[in-house]
C-alpha cells in the first residue's frame, strides 16, 4: 500500500524523482556495514544525496559515510551548499542483504549542531525495512526510523528546513541475518505467465490477468504456463495501434507454492510488431522481480518481471511504446526458489464444515456445529480434514434454497498465523450428485475468516461469495451440495511482534472524525495529515485538489466530529454530501460504487488499555456493516484508525452491497478503558413563568397617510455568495491494472 500510495501523490502532485536501481554488489571491501545518510531536497529538488555511486546525486552534496560493525558507534550526515528550504525525503540506510532484523539506537540528530532527537517521533513507523535507495536495490538497502518522507512516514512533524548539515550519530547493537530453518528450496511447480498492459490515452486497451474483470477493448492474449528450465512467449495484440502505453508488465503467478524468495530468468527477446527491441531496453533499470496485485491476483499471487514500463514507476523503456498492435516477450525460466524451509507438513486433523447463507430471505445459514445462527432445516456432514486424504464435507436442506448469498469449506485452527503459504488443497464440487466447474484460480487458495462461533478460521477456496470471490456459480434450486477435499497442510512458527503501547491517559480528552476517499479523489483525509488534515482548513467539508492548479476545493457536506471525554457510545457523521451524483462528468463513485476508504479517524492512542468495540457504519440511516473488533490501519503507528474500505488493503472484509449514499454517512462506537464515564448533558428544562393577567387595552389606529417602518438593516443577514467552480478538470491517477468491482475486492 505505502509504494501504491506514495506513486498517486507523486503523479498528483506532478513531482517525480526516479531512484536508479542499478544492481551494485553490496561493498564487503570495508570492515563492516556501509551506512548513510540518504537525502533529496529544495522546492526544485536542487539538493539529492541517494545513495554512494548513484548517477541522480545533484546539488554538490558532501556526505559523510561510514562502516559499522554490531557495537560500533558511527556518524552520517550530509552538507548542503545552502540551506534547504524544503526537505522531500531523508533517512538513515544501511546496506545489507539477508537481515532478518536490525538493532541500533540512534543516539543523537543534530540539525546545524543542534540535537533534535527530542522532538522526533522514532515510534512513528517502522524500526526498519528494506527500499530500494539510489543504486542499492530493495533487497540492498535498508531504511531505518527517524527521517522524513513528504509521502510516507514522518518521523519528524514536519519537512526539516533552514539547515545545511544534517548528522546522525548511531549505534549499531545487532543485525541478525539468514534463518534457522535454513534457505530456500527450487521449486518443481508449473508457472502461469501473462503480459500485463494498459494503454491508449482513453485507457481503452488493458489486459490486467487472465479471468481479470476489468479487462477491456478486445485484447488478444498470449498466455503460457512454465516450469524452470521452459522457454515460453507471452503477448498481447490490440484491435487497432495503440497511442499510449501507461503501464506493461510480464507476470509470473506464484499462487500455492509459498512465498517465492527468488525467481531467475532470462528475457530472450522484446518483440513490437516483429521487431526485437531488447537492445534498446534497460534491463537494470529497476528490480529483477517484485510482488505487485496485477488484475485477478493479489500481491501475494503475482510477480512482475522486469522488462516493461509504469508511467508512474520504473521505466526499463526510456518511454511508453506507442503505435503499434502487437508486443511479444520471450522467456526462459531459468529458476525459482519458494519458502524459507520453515514450513512442515503438518500431522494434525482440523475439524472442518461447510458454512452457508442462503435464501432470498437468509432463511437457511449455517456455521458449524450448535451455532446460535443456524436457521432452517438443514443436515450438516462435517469432518476432519488431514494432510492427503480426503475428507467429503455436505449440506442437507429440506426445502431447497432459491438463492445462495454464500457457500464456503472451512478449516478451524488453533492459530490462523500457523497455517504456512506452502498450504494447498485440492476440492471437487458437487451439487445434487453432479460434479460441477469450479476455478480454484479465481482467488486465494485460502485465507483467514472468522465464521460463525469460530474466530480462528481458514475459508478454502472452491464456493460462492456473492460479495466477494465466486468459484463457482450461485447455486440454487437444489437439495445437497458436498466439497471433496484433499489437503497438504503445512505449519510454520508463529513469530508473535512486541507491541508497542502508545501512553494513554485514563483522565485525558481525545477526538474522533470520519474520513472518506472517493475514486474520483473526492476526499476529507485524516485529522493529523500534514497536508489537509483538522489544521489546514481543508477539514470542515469534503473536498477534492484540482489537478490544474494544484488547490484545494471544497464541495460540500457537514461534518459532526466528537470530543471523547470518557467510557462511552460516540458518532461521527457526514451529512448533506450526495456520493449519487457525478463530479466532472464521472460517477462519484466510480462505474462500481465503492469508496476507495472509509474509516474512523481518532486520536486515541495504540494501547490495550483503551478499547474501541461495536463499530457499526451506516448510509442514509441504514446499517451495512459493524464490527466487533475493529480492522486497525496497520500503516498507524500510533493511534486507532478504524478502516471499514480500503481498495489498497486486501486483508479488509469487503463490506456487503450499499447504495451510494445520497445524504448521510455516521459511524457510532463504544470506547472503554477511561476512569469515568463520560458525561452525558442533561437536556435544560424551561421554568414555567407565571402569566400576566390580561388587560384588554384600546388600540389607537395610525392615521391612515402614517410613513412606512423603517427597512431593518442588512448588516444583520448572513449573504453568502454563491461560488461557481468552472471548468474544473480531474484527472484521476489510475493504478495501473486496478479497478474496483463490488463483487469483489481489489486485487
Amino acid at each position: 500500500m505505502k509504494k501504491t500510495l506514495k506513486r498517486f501523490f507523486a503523479f498528483l502532485f506532478a513531482f517525480a524523482m526516479m531512484f536508479t536501481t542499478l544492481s551494485l554488489p553490496v561493498d564487503a571491501a570495508e570492515d563492516g556495514y556501509l551506512m548513510y545518510l540518504g537525502y533529496g531536497g529544495n522546492n526544485d529538488w536542487a539538493y539529492q544525496f541517494n545513495s554512494p555511486n548513484a548517477d541522480n546525486n545533484t546539488g554538490d552534496v558532501v556526505a559523510t559515510t561510514a562502516y559499522a560493525n554490531p557495537g560500533d558507534t558511527v556518524s552520517i550526515s550530509i552538507t548542503l551548499p545552502a540551506a534547504t528550504d524544503k526537505t522531500w525525503w531523508m533517512a538513515p540506510v544501511l546496506v545489507a542483504e539477508g537481515v532478518t532484523n536490525v538493532d541500533y539506537t540512534i543516539n543523537s540528530i543534530k540539525l546545524d549542531g543542534v540535537d533534535v532527537l527530542a522532538n522526533v517521533d522514532l515510534a512513528a513507523g517502522d524500526a526498519w525495512w528494506y527500499e530500494a535507495t539510489g543504486a542499492y536495490t530493495k533487497d540492498e538497502a535498508i531504511r531505518l526510523a527517524g527521517g522524513f518522507n513528504e509521502w510516507g512516514t514522518k518521523y519528524f512533524a514536519e519537512s526539516p528546513v533552514g539547515f545545511t548539515t544534517a548528522e546522525y550519530n548511531i549505534t549499531l547493537n545487532a543485525v541478525d541475518t539468514g534463518s534457522a530453518a535454513g534457505g530456500a528450496v527450487a521449486s518443481d511447480a508449473t508457472f502461469d505467465m501473462f503480459l500485463g498492459y494498459g494503454g491508449n490515452n482513453d485507457w481503452l486497451y488493458q489486459y490486467n490477468s487472465p479471468n481479470a474483470d476489468n479487462n477491456t477493448g478486445d485484447v488478444v492474449a498470449t498466455t503460457a504456463q512454465a516450469k524452470a528450465g521452459d522457454t515460453v512467449t507471452i503477448g498481447i495484440e490490440l484491435p487497432a495501434a495503440s497511442d499510449k502505453t501507461w503501464w506493461m508488465a510480464p507476470v509470473l503467478v506464484a499462487d500455492g507454492v509459498g512465498t517465492v524468495t527468488n525467481v531467475d530468468y532470462t528475457i530472450n527477446s522484446i518483440k513490437v510488431d516483429g521487431v526485437d527491441v531488447l537492445a534498446n531496453v534497460d534491463l537494470a533499470a529497476g528490480d529483477a522481480w517484485w510482488y505487485e496485485a496485477t488484475g485477478a491476483y493479489t500481491k501475494e499471487q503475482a510477480i512482475r518481471l522486469a522488462g516493461g514500463y509504469n508511467e508512474w514507476g520504473t521505466k526499463y523503456f526510456a518511454e511508453g511504446p506507442a503505435n503499434f498492435t502487437k508486443i511479444e516477450y520471450n522467456i526462459t525460466l531459468n529458476k525459482v526458489e519458494v519458502g524459507g524451509g520453515g514450513a512442515t507438513l503438518s500431522t494434525e486433523e482440523y475439524q472442518a464444515f461447510i458454512a452457508f447463507g442462503g435464501n432470498n430471505d437468509w432463511g437457511i445459514q449455517y456455521y458449524g456445529e450448535n451455532n446460535a445462527g443456524n436457521s432452517g432445516d438443514v443436515k450438516a456432514t462435517n469432518g476432519v480434514l488431514k494432510n492427503g486424504e480426503t475428507t467429503v464435507l455436505s449440506l442437507e436442506f429440506g426445502t431447497a434454497p432459491d438463492y445462495t448469498w454464500f457457500v464456503a469449506p472451512c478449516m478451524v485452527v488453533e492459530n490462523v498465523l500457523g497455517i504456512a503459504p506452502e498450504t494447498t488443497f485440492d476440492v471437487k464440487v458437487f451439487i445434487d450428485g453432479v460434479e460441477v466447474a469450479a476455478d480454484l484460480t479465481a482467488g486465494d487458495m485460502f485465507w483467514a475468516e472468522a465464521t460463525g462461533d469460530y474466530t480462528e478460521c481458514i475459508r478454502i477456496a472452491g464456493g460462492y461469495n456473492e460479495w466477494g470471490t465466486q468459484y463457482i456459480s450461485s447455486p440454487a434450486n437444489f437439495k445437497k451440495i458436498e466439497f471433496h477435499i484433499t489437503p497438504t497442510i503445512y505449519v510454520q512458527e508463529v513469530v508473535v511482534e512486541e507491541t508497542v503501547q502508545a501512553e494513554f491517559d485514563v483522565n485525558g480528552t481525545y477526538h474522533a472524525y470520519l474520513g472518506v476517499q472517493t475514486p474520483t479523489w473526492i476526499f476529507r483525509n485524516q485529522w493529523d495529515d500534514a497536508t489537509y488534515g483538522k489544521d489546514s482548513g481543508c477539514f470542515d467539508q469534503v473536498g477534492i485538489v484540482d489537478n490544474a492548479s494544484g488547490e484545494w476545493v471544497g464541495l460540500g457536506g457537514t461534518f459532526t466530529d466528537v470530543e471523547i471525554t470518557g467510557n462511552g457510545t460516540y458518532t461521527v457523521k457526514l451529512e448533506g454530501y450526495d456520493f449519487s451524483g457525478t463530479y466532472a462528468d464521472q460517477a462519484i463513485l466510480g462505474a462500481d460504487g465503492l469508496f476507495n476508504l472509509l474509516f474512523l479517524s481518532t486520536d486515541l492512542p495504540l494501547n490495550d488499555a483503551c478499547v474501541v468495540s461495536n463499530v457499526t457504519l451506516k448510509m442514509d440511516g441504514k446499517e451495512i456493516a459493524t464490527q466487533a473488533t475493529p480492522f486497525l490501519d496497520p500503516d498507524k503507528a500510533a493511534t486507532q484508525n478504524i478502516l471499514f474500505a480500503n481498495i489498497w488493503n486486501n486483508e479488509i472484509e469487503a463490506l456487503p452491497y450499499y447504495a451510494a449514499p445520497t445524504n448521510s454517512i455516521e459511524i457510532t462506537f463504544t470506547v472503554s478503558g477511561f476512569a469515568k464515564d463520560a458525561v452525558v448533558a442533561e437536556p435544560e428544562v424551561e421554568t414555567p413563568v407565571e402569566s400576566e393577567p390580561v388587560v384588554d387595552t384600546p388600540v389607537e389606529s395610525e392615521p391612515a397617510d402614517a410613513p412606512a417602518e423603517e427597512p431593518a438593516d442588512d448588516a444583520g443577514i448572513n449573504w453568502l455568495p454563491i461560488i461557481v467552480v468552472a471548468a474544473v478538470v480531474v484527472v484521476a491517477a489510475v493504478v495501473a491494472g486496478v479497478v474496483v468491482s463490488k463483487k469483489k475486492k481489489a486485487n
